[in-house]
């Protein structure tokens, strides 16, 4: 395994083509030695068109099953052969030959705009579209499909390069062994398969094709009109040399038709047409990269080039010159066309003459060949008559097809492209999966993880908020294992939207998680292929690696997560892609669902932004407690994101940033009492042991929610780092047993506003409750000297005998009024840890909570609805059942003793809305 591998422009594939790459492309081999004894022709339809169906994913770790990938229907021929049909039956009735209605024969199929014509067409005057019997008497679909071809008017010469690279490899491999006579028949058939019916085209004028297009396999009717320059006397486009054979260009009519025009093919990428063309995958490499020149200095590359002719993997070359197209490029060194394609049909060494030789086709025949060293009638043939006896050359003869040799060196130092496409036997496993990114499945690339050094133990460094809901895909292996991964955007000829750069990455999944939810150890990331973006937007990036069983395990899991690289500046639409697994040997493939979901929004203002836990001098804000309360529970084990995320623009909150604090919810915290709830008896100490256990496995009922006031000092939470403005994201795995939890967002500044949304990513339902501002109330007040320090009525000063002069009624005051019957809970808490050491005495230090109905007089002891229960601890609570009165009611919290003064909050909640307000 490799850490955070990264690749460049086409090279993606190639960094792999190391050492290790050379022994297993060896064994590759060796295996198609002896699992093709008895090779069939290869079907595209059957093969690549039709996935296997795929087990589900055994010993999963967690409760919810992964989604079974399921066979995509690629074999529509049964839609073909019933519109062939339709066709013939309706030409037979009408005596007429057939008119594509689809594709007519007017601009619109020539030119992407038919009112501005591309500059390079200007010059054609007057098309017309005919037959090609129109064209030649002796007309006929195919003669050969071995012979040479001519370029069109509109410089596609990719597409056709293509053609002919798929269509050229029997004939230049006739005289291997056995075996190699036999691939090479299955890939000649490779081309013969794309055509799927020909027998109409002189009876009813139509011919039919089938190219791999996103992701499967698409078949075209096409009529057998083709554009005609009536001045030329030509094909306007691409034409057979011989002028009665006529397949040629109506598979490019077709093939055009899938993109909507001709002019669409013009600029085009010949792996991308090697991939239409055979389902396999492509790799296109610039033989300037650094990265490739190193390999040609140490000799990999070469063994490259020898393994894949071995392998029959389709190759070609290059000599790119980006100033120049391919309409009437120049002529380059030693006779080379500029921008044309290549086909490499062989690749021979001669130890003995220290020879390494590379046979070039050029797909237009003889023109524009290699005129330099081993050319044909080169003087280096006279030194090597043994080799041109060997290799049976036949030069300047009208038998000469368009081919030369020359030595590897030259090749290299002389085309600066060269690619290959890998179509594989039908021994390996071929999966096509269709996925996209969209909403909060476009998640972008994997951030580095935030370093969390020298930080306290509560917090909890943040996460990434989007690469975990990327579509993952588990692979199992069973055994060593070698795969090639392609991932493939849509093309954007049809879809009309430029190709974006995207990235790919495998991580082994040693937990067996159902999803991976944050950036792994650098050791678990077997590739990352772009992961800055580096590499370019292109149609289809590649990686080749092994996978291997776990130490110790019979099996190996790992998970494959395709992601596109996000532009922030822009607004991403919908990306279809397609991601393609090729395996040497079985596997078991799996998606993984979605995440779910679920939102609440809210906003922080001056009397809901209450700030950070603590100040930055480290002193406990009281204010906290004010912000947002959220409650959590989960029913069974669940992963989660919890992302707070700040939602538009509001001055008053420009510089604060934004986090989050996580913890449990407990109803009846250790150091609280709930007066009125208290129970005597509850059985023996063993029943209520056992009860108590029994307790602690259920998952919690979340009833009863209380707004949480403070984080006591042996209490466990955890913190966001509130290092950003706009987001922060936690990940946890929790047990139901260790919730009910709470969440409170806040800024990191108290009284600003500003609006948010919480969003919950998990992989199991959540239940998710936002605490009733309407009927929970706090308020942060102070005990002041000498102000509002008064004490209680039941305490006697030894010093103090008069009655009338006691000040418990000096004590803060808040007026509390409802409409109809209401329970409420009262909570009074000290805000302040050193309490203790203030009040001197435990007795004094007491608090309490008097609940006083209101007069127009003046406060007494008649008007107390019940006596406080002062008690020696910081926090506690009341409940009371009240009736609405024509005045209300006053809270007023307490000490015990007079003369003590200090911060406190006061909470309030009840079942029906009430209003809580402070009296000055």
């Amino acid at each position: 395994m490799t850490d955070n591998i990264e690749k460049n422009e086409s090279i993606q594939s190639y960094m792999n083509y190391s050492e290790q790459r050379l022994m297993n492309e060896d064994s590759f081999l060796k295996q198609k030695q002896t699992q093709e004894e008895d090779p069939q022709a290869f079907d595209q339809s059957e093969t690549h068109s039709q996935n296997k169906q795929i087990d589900p994913m055994l010993q999963q770790n967690d409760e919810e099953q992964e989604q079974e990938i399921q066979p995509i229907e690629l074999n529509p021929l049964q839609i073909f052969e019933s519109k062939k049909m339709e066709i013939i039956q309706n030409c037979q009735k009408s005596k007429t030959l057939y008119t594509d209605p689809d594709f007519p024969i007017n601009n619109s199929s020539l030119y992407k705009d038919p009112q501005k014509p591309p500059e390079f067409a200007k010059d054609i005057k007057s098309v017309k579209w005919v037959r090609p019997h129109e064209i030649s008497k002796d007309a006929k679909f195919v003669i050969d499909f071995e012979g040479d071809y001519k370029q069109g008017a509109f410089g596609e010469s990719w597409f056709v390069g293509a053609v002919v690279i798929v269509g050229q490899m029997k004939k230049y491999n006739e005289k291997q062994n056995k075996q190699t006579q036999q691939l090479s028949q299955q890939q000649i058939s490779q081309l013969e398969k794309l055509i799927l019916d020909y027998d109409q085209f002189d009876e009813c004028g139509f011919v039919a094709f089938q190219f791999f297009k996103n992701g499967e396999w698409q078949q075209v009717i096409v009529d057998t009109l083709l554009p005609f320059d009536q001045d030329s006397k030509q094909i306007l486009f691409t034409q057979c040399a011989n002028p009665s054979e006529f397949w040629l260009p109506l598979m490019e009519k077709a093939y055009c038709k899938l993109h909507g025009n001709y002019e669409t093919i013009c600029d085009g990428h010949i792996g991308e047409g090697l991939v239409d063309l055979t389902g396999g995958i492509a790799e296109i490499n610039s033989l300037r990269d650094p990265q490739l020149s190193k390999m040609i200095e140490n000799d990999q590359l070469w063994q490259v080039l020898l393994q894949t002719h071995k392998l029959q993997f389709f190759m070609g070359c290059m000599n790119h010159n980006e100033t120049k197209g391919t309409k009437n490029a120049d002529t380059g060194t030693h006779g080379i066309l500029e921008n044309h394609h290549y086909g490499i049909v062989d690749v021979r060494e001669f130890p003995k003459e220290k020879l390494r030789l590379m046979r070039i086709r050029n797909v237009w025949g003889p023109e524009g060949g290699w005129n330099g060293a081993f050319s044909d009638d080169s003087e280096e043939w006279d030194k090597h008559r043994n080799l041109r006896e060997e290799l049976k050359l036949v030069f300047k003869s009208k038998k000469s097809d368009g081919t030369w040799w020359m030595s590897y060196q030259d090749w290299h130092q002389h085309f600066n492209k060269f690619y290959i496409c890998k179509v594989f036997p039908e021994s390996w496993q071929q999966y096509a999966i269709q996925g996209n990114w969209f909403g909060k499945t476009l998640g972008g690339v994997c951030p580095l993880k935030m370093p969390s050094e020298g930080l306290p133990e509560y917090i909890q460094v943040d996460t990434d908020e989007k690469w975990f809901n990327n579509p993952q895909y588990k692979i199992k292996v069973h055994k060593e294992t070698k795969l090639y991964l392609s991932l493939m955007l849509e093309d954007e000829k049809i879809t009309q939207q430029p190709y974006v750069a995207c990235n790919l990455m495998v991580i082994a999944n040693k937990a067996r998680l159902s999803r991976i939810w944050e950036r792994p150890p650098n050791q678990d990331i077997v590739i990352d292929m772009n992961p800055k973006g580096d590499m370019p937007a292109q149609r289809e990036i590649t990686q080749y690696l092994i996978l291997k069983n776990f130490e110790g395990k019979t099996f190996g899991n790992y998970m494959v997560v395709p992601n596109m690289i996000v532009n922030e500046t822009r607004k991403e639409e919908k990306r279809n892609f397609i991601l393609r697994i090729f395996s040497s040997d079985k596997i078991d493939v799996a998606e993984m669902p979605e995440t779910l979901e679920i939102q609440q929004e809210g906003s922080w203002n001056e009397t809901s932004a209450g700030g950070k836990r603590k100040y930055d001098n480290g002193k406990e804000n009281p204010n906290w407690c004010k912000n947002p309360q959220y409650f959590l529970n989960l029913s069974v084990s669940t992963h989660l994101k919890i992302i707070l995320r700040r939602q538009g623009q509001v001055k008053r909150a420009k510089g604060t940033k934004i986090g989050m604090t996580i913890c449990r919810f407990d109803k009846a915290p250790t150091n609280s009492l709930n007066i009125i709830k208290q129970q005597k008896g509850g059985g023996t100490n063993l029943v209520r042991l056992l009860k108590q256990t029994q307790q602690q496995l259920e998952a919690p009922k979340m009833v009863g929610i209380q707004r949480k006031l403070l984080i006591g000092s042996n209490e466990k939470f955890k913190q966001s780092t509130y290092f950003n403005e706009d987001v922060a994201a936690l990940y946890f795995h929790f047990n139901p047993t260790e919730g009910p939890f709470i969440i409170i967002p806040s800024l990191d500044q108290e009284d600003r506003s500003a609006n948010y949304k919480l969003t919950i990513y998990s992989n199991q339902e959540v239940e998710l409750t936002k605490l009733d501002e309407t009927k929970n109330q706090v308020h942060i007040g102070k005990w002041e000297q000498d102000i509002s320090d008064g004490g209680c009525h039941l305490y006697e000063d030894p010093y103090e005998k008069d009655t009338s002069k006691r000040t418990w009624t000096m004590n803060p005051k808040y007026s509390l009024q409802f409409f109809e019957p209401i329970h409420i809970t009262i909570t009074l808490c000290i805000a302040e840890k050193n309490w203790k050491s203030k009040t001197k005495n435990t007795v004094g230090g007491m608090i309490g909570v008097y609940l006083i109905e209101k007069s127009e007089n003046k406060i007494t002891t008649q008007q107390i609805v019940r006596v406080p229960n002062f008690l020696p601890i910081n926090e506690i609570q009341e409940e009371f059942d009240l009736q609405p009165t024509k005045n209300g009611y006053y809270i007023m919290p307490t000490t015990y003793q007079s003369k003590i003064h200090g911060q406190f909050i006061l909470a309030v909640q009840g079942d029906k809305e009430f209003t809580l307000q402070a009296l000055k």
